[in-house]
């Protein structure tokens, strides 16, 4: 016997929300130039938008129907919910993006990145320092050569 498909934590509140921005989709594709005919430039980004706007709402009807089946005591509480759409891994990976950002300025691009790229090889892959700076060196030496000699792009 087939058993019901439960919910992931966070499901209905992602499928709700993503059709809230499927309908900005939609009202964004018929105001590219109106809905003139099928050759109008709005005619392939309605079609989309209007597909991804059908299918969303089959998503949330579905989501809706396993969720009233749902008993409240296995209803995921808050903090498993956050827990599941925002790891740690993820939230701290997103605050190095976000110091890197903050630092390109002050620092420059070259000394910037070399430090994102240590952090983010000690961090992700659990790697040594020292194998982390010759690895982060050798990947600025070639971003910078193909860059400035190949391209001719001045970097920040």
């Amino acid at each position: 016997m087939k058993s019901a498909r439960k919910l992931h934590p966070g499901e209905l509140s992602i499928s709700i929300l993503l059709l809230i921005f499927s309908f900005f989709v939609l009202f964004q594709a018929y105001q590219i130039s109106g809905f003139s005919g099928l050759s109008s430039a709005g005619a392939f980004p309605l079609g989309a938008a209007v597909i991804m706007t059908l299918c969303m709402i089959n998503l949330v009807v579905a989501n809706i129907r396993i969720s009233l089946k749902t008993p409240a005591d296995e209803k995921h509480p808050a903090w498993v919910v956050i827990g599941e759409l925002l790891p740690r891994r993820i939230v701290l990976f997103t605050l190095l993006i976000v110091a890197y950002m903050l630092l390109l300025q002050p620092l420059g691009f070259l000394i910037s990145t070399f430090l994102f790229l240590c952090c983010g090889f000690i961090y992700l892959r659990g790697s040594r320092p020292v194998r982390a700076v010759l690895i982060a060196a050798a990947a600025v030496a070639v971003i910078y050569g193909i860059f400035h000699y190949l391209f001719q792009v001045v970097l920040p």
